[in-house]
């Protein structure tokens, strides 16, 4: 039988029993969703392309894309800002507009990723700070500070480690 647990001074509260071997796990959750990628061609017109995407319950805070929108994004970026964003190749500091409903760069509101969705505020302002992730099979968006964006930072991490022990293992 599972021990039982009760407070030794406040007798009215609730027994809790525990299992041994109950396991916990985390997981993420997300749904198909839609939103805009909006660049300016070369002309200077704005282009708006659709595009599926995974998203995360309202209350989370992150977004999943294809990784060509990743790329387009960060060269977009480096083109119009004349900066380089190679200080850590994986990753793009990026700006959530809550009100507007958009991830952009802070130094250029094109290009943009709009959403359909409002995701939760990190702060009092109407922005949020994000990174957009440059690395594995998709490229995903975070609000910086929540728990998505510390397991992405990690699994980069392990990405980043485990890269050169996968190119080995590949051939055999």
């Amino acid at each position: 039988m599972a021990p039982r647990l009760t407070s030794l001074f406040h007798s009215h509260l609730r027994t809790v029993y525990t299992r041994p071997n109950i396991y916990f796990y985390c997981r993420r959750l997300f749904h198909d969703g839609k939103a805009d990628f909006v660049t300016v061609n070369a002309d200077g017109s704005l282009i708006t392309r659709n595009l599926d995407i995974f998203i995360s319950d309202p209350h989370k805070a992150y977004i999943i894309l294809d990784k060509d929108v990743g790329l387009a994004m960060t060269s977009a970026i480096a083109k119009q800002t004349g900066f380089s964003l190679a200080t850590d190749p994986d990753k793009v500091p990026l700006t959530f507009y809550h009100s507007s409903r958009y991830f952009a760069h802070h130094t250029a509101p094109y290009p943009r990723i709009v959403i359909k969705q409002d995701l939760p505020h990190q702060n009092a302002s109407n922005m949020s700070p994000a990174t957009l992730w440059l690395w594995g099979a998709s490229h995903w968006i975070t609000l910086d500070g929540t728990s998505h964006h510390m397991f992405v930072e990690s699994c980069s991490e392990s990405h980043g480690r485990l890269k050169g022990v996968a190119e080995l293992l590949k051939d055999r």
